[in-house]
């Protein structure tokens, strides 16, 4: 007795109710083309995801770039609206080519000009440090050709490149129209990565409608940070940054150190740029070194500083030096007045 005979008695219903449909030739192309749809789905989001995670590895080198470079948070927020600009390709191109990235920031920079001007300079001159960048400005013989610069014209900046230099004048073309007429008042704003802003005071001796000749006719006005420092004690609290909760990859990795990864001290000097701090209790070397960045809670008096920083070894065996990354400028007007609130004195460490 045939298979479905058997069940169909056991089960008391008509063989020809049990047997499966056959498969017609047009529903076999149909399974056939389903499934070569769903392979070429899988390939296209393999190859989405892969994408997505270079792009997310050339950002990150982009942004630990810029903390290396001194960003204010602000102008932090500007480079990265640059580097999302780019093309993917150009992105890769501008980690192997300091021309490239010349180009390309010097283009993003002049084309958006609601961005303070002395945020752009300062951008241009951090991402692209030179061999003259540390040379103090004393006269208009210390700034160089091709630099950027800013323009101060009443309440307004702009951003404009240096043309030409001879004596104590000096040739600026922008891609912005300055509103100046001869003999106006302005202000030269350079910057010097590790020292700061110098603004030269002059006039215009001659222009036209995107370009001027800056004579200086007063004195150079320091801007950068003041480097005070102040040694007094404060607590604070160093966390794991990215949080674990936020970087999955890094909590996996360290789930067996999970419980080591916040820390706790006082300071014993404090500037803007760097504090030497004293661990409650002193972790090994490797637990401090196994990354990057780290996130400090600082306990000034109104309330919590927080940033980014790195941690060094310092020349002691029980201190650490703590260098802040990301900073906005309103928390460092606020510990600079800390500071000078504290017996400061001339920043050493």
């Amino acid at each position: 007795m045939a298979p479905f005979a058997v069940i169909s008695v056991f089960l008391q219903v008509d063989a020809e109710t049990l047997r499966l449909p056959a498969f017609e030739a047009a529903t076999v192309w149909y399974l056939v083309y389903f499934l070569a749809a769903l392979v070429l789905f899988f390939i296209f989001m393999h190859w989405r995801l892969r994408k997505q995670h270079i792009r997310e590895a050339l950002n990150n080198r982009f942004r630990q770039i810029m903390m290396r470079r001194g960003l204010t948070k602000s102008q932090i927020s500007i480079a990265l609206d640059f580097f999302a600009s780019l093309h993917d390709a150009v992105k890769d191109e501008i980690f192997l080519s300091t021309k490239s990235l010349h180009h390309h920031l010097e283009q993003y920079l002049k084309s958006h000009t609601s961005f303070p001007a002395h945020d752009r300079t300062e951008i241009f001159d951090k991402l692209l440090p030179n061999s003259v960048t540390q040379i103090e400005i004393k006269n208009c013989g210390d700034l160089r050709l091709g630099e950027i610069t800013a323009i101060d014209i009443g309440k307004k900046s702009h951003l404009a490149t240096i043309l030409k230099i001879k004596e104590n004048m000096v040739l600026l073309s922008s891609a912005e129209k300055l509103e100046t007429g001869i003999g106006a008042a302005i202000k030269l704003y350079a910057y010097r990565p590790h020292l700061g802003g110098f603004l030269i005071s002059g006039e215009v001796v001659k222009t036209n409608a995107q370009s001027l000749v800056f004579k200086q006719t007063g004195g150079i006005e320091f801007k950068g940070d003041q480097h005070l420092m102040s040694e007094v004690a404060l607590a604070f609290k160093i966390e794991r940054w990215p949080h674990p909760d936020a970087d999955v990859e890094a909590a996996e990795a360290n789930e067996s150190q999970h419980g080591i990864d916040a820390f706790s001290g006082f300071t014993e000097k404090i500037s803007d740029r760097a504090m030497t701090v004293r661990f409650a209790a002193n972790p090994p070397d490797w637990i401090l070194k196994r990354q990057e960045y780290w996130e400090m809670t600082l306990e000034l008096p109104e309330k919590p500083l927080i940033c980014r920083v790195r941690i060094l070894s310092h020349n002691a065996s029980y201190l650490w030096l703590v260098r802040p990354v990301d900073l906005e400028q309103a928390e460092r007007n606020r510990l600079y007045k800390f500071i000078a609130e504290n017996n400061p004195v001339r920043e050493h460490f």
